[in-house]
């Protein structure tokens, strides 16, 4: 009884920040963990990454071949460093390894906004709550995993050390952020070029942050134009999705400079699919909800967010475009500073203390907005984390993962999107309906059908049962598992 007093004693004088980050640890592990238990993770992006672990752990690249039928170095799709870094732990937390890496790449980057305000405690606090709070994470939580989120979490140290005039550490980030995705040098430029305005009137520092920002430019244009095209079967950069602006990256700039009235308008509009309506109109309701407006007052921080809204706005994929999946991570630590650098200028303190709670529970309260509303194709149960469907399955799961058990760990294994992201610790692991050389194929099913059609799915089991050329391992109410004769 002494022991345990002893311990809530020591929790409660621990600094309030680390409380705050061990209360989100566990917001976001309910989230994030939970989804994963109950097989609302995906091959794409979980999948693909978890199994690039694998084969980065035993030195060997990864051939893409979760999603591709043709196998292709996974750096021609995503060039990403990252996931080499991980790979290790893959050893130890296995299928978990990614959502606990992105985990605490969140954790850590509200630390960082906590040391930028430092030297105001109350608006550090705050700060970092509307940091931790901000519907962008928990949209990416819900989904599943993306470097994005770790390069977003990395920029608000990025901030610090260019306050704490660190700038060894600054070129350390910068090329770390580099690192992390082929379009992060993009960003990093914008992000460069905003430092220098808001750091203008320290020459030394001005021009190292402009060359920061070019030196991110060319690096964002070598790695499209000729690194990873040559990783790629047929020569091309894969992640081209702007057809409405023009062909190529050089046709949608000029687009974009010598026809800027058609560029707006396509920016604003829903130039793809009616049911997109609004998409664009609810996102950018949530963000003035979070205090964007006031970024109005020190545009530095608007530039940073142009590659990104530039990115979203004209995709031709219409799920980028909105309040939904990873794809608002970075609108999280631009927002969190930039709004509290504003509110850190007023006058009056009392005036930044009613100023920062309020933005900290509009960020709350916007967060939870967008938990209870429907998004596109994301089932509301992966994202909220306070109903009791996001616990809860519509089958038994644990006959699934009995079946797991009965799949030899080297097997060459073919399973449901929402399954692959447990089995790719392999060296084979394929997203169905990719069969290839499978040994095994498993399918949940009274799960996700995707990519295949409900009615397509059912014939698909009903094949296997009746197949002579698979021999079925169980079949019971919520799982199949067939070996190849």
């Amino acid at each position: 009884m002494n022991r345990l007093k002893n311990t809530y004693t020591a929790f409660k004088q621990l600094p309030e920040k680390y409380l705050i980050v061990f209360a989100f640890a566990i917001i976001y592990s309910l989230v994030s963990l939970v989804n994963h238990y109950l097989f609302r993770t995906y091959a794409m992006d979980l999948g693909i990454y978890s199994n690039a672990l694998y084969d980065y752990s035993h030195f060997q690249w990864n051939d893409s071949t979760v999603f591709k039928m043709q196998s292709q170095n996974l750096m021609g799709d995503h060039f990403d460093f990252y996931l080499m870094l991980y790979s290790p732990f893959v050893w130890i937390f296995g299928s978990y390894t990614l959502l606990i890496f992105q985990i605490a790449s969140i954790l850590f980057g509200g630390l960082g906004v906590y040391r930028y305000f430092r030297g105001n405690r109350f608006l550090a606090i705050n700060a970092m709550l509307f940091f931790y709070s901000f519907f962008g994470i928990y949209t990416a939580l819900a989904y599943d995993f993306h470097n994005n989120v770790v390069i977003a979490m990395l920029v608000p140290w990025l901030f610090v050390f260019t306050r704490e005039r660190k700038m060894k550490w600054v070129a350390f980030f910068v090329v770390l952020l580099w690192l992390g995705k082929e379009n992060s040098g993009l960003w990093m430029a914008f992000i460069c070029f905003g430092l220098s305005l808001l750091n203008w009137k320290e020459k030394k520092w001005r021009f190292f942050l402009i060359i920061s920002g070019f030196a991110s430019m060319v690096y964002f244009i070598v790695v499209l134009k000729l690194v990873m095209p040559a990783m790629t079967p047929d020569g091309i950069y894969p992640h081209f999705d702007y057809t409405i602006l023009g062909g190529t990256m050089t046709e949608a700039v000029k687009r974009m400079i010598f026809h800027p009235v058609d560029s707006f308008q396509l920016f604003i509009s829903n130039f793809r699919d009616p049911i997109a309506f609004n998409t664009k109109a609810e996102l950018m309701y949530y963000l003035l909800f979070s205090g964007f407006a006031l970024l109005v007052l020190r545009p530095a921080y608007l530039l940073m967010l142009i590659p990104i809204f530039l990115q979203k706005f004209f995709h031709d994929d219409i799920n980028i475009w909105g309040a939904g999946y990873h794809y608002c991570i970075e609108f999280t630590p631009i927002l969190a500073i930039g709004v509290f650098e504003v509110i850190g200028k007023l006058k009056k303190e009392s005036f930044k203390k009613t100023a920062g709670v309020l933005v900290a529970f509009l960020a709350m309260f916007t967060t939870f907005k967008r938990m209870g509303d429907p998004y596109l194709f994301t089932p509301p149960e992966n994202i909220d984390f306070l109903s009791k469907e996001h616990y809860t399955k519509s089958y038994d799961v644990k006959r699934v993962y009995e079946a797991f058990k009965l799949i030899p760990k080297d097997a060459v294994v073919c399973g449901q999107g929402n399954l692959v992201s447990h089995l790719a610790n392999r060296d084979f692991c394929y997203m169905y309906p990719i069969i290839k050389n499978a040994e095994y194929v498993i399918l949940a099913k009274k799960d996700s059908s995707y990519p295949l059609s409900d009615s397509m799915f059912r014939v698909e089991i009903r094949n296997f049962q009746q197949s002579k050329e698979w021999i079925k391992v169980v079949d019971n109410e919520e799982v199949l598992l067939v070996k190849k004769q």
